[in-house]
């Protein structure tokens, strides 16, 4: 069983098949390489971005961090206490 497990590809097949303005807009932002992996550990998720100096606009952010809690059933690192 491997533990973490890079779900990414899951997310892009997600995205793709949105038609609305908000999951275009995530796309174009995403596809300039700024996502490299998003993370799945025993349930908990963290994504990783390409460049260490980037950082997610807040639409793009939330709109994957809605994707993993609500679609995928994943808890975020951060929100844990």
């Amino acid at each position: 069983m491997n533990i973490n497990e890079n779900i990414v590809s899951e997310f892009w097949e997600y995205v793709e098949s949105k038609d609305d303005k908000l999951s275009k807009q995530v796309y174009n932002w995403l596809n300039k390489d700024n996502l490299s992996s998003i993370i799945d550990d025993r349930g908990v998720y963290w994504t990783e971005l390409v460049c260490s100096s980037s950082t997610f606009p807040k639409y793009a952010f939330n709109y994957i961090k809605n994707w993993c809690i609500n679609i995928k059933g994943l808890q975020y690192l951060y929100d844990l206490k």
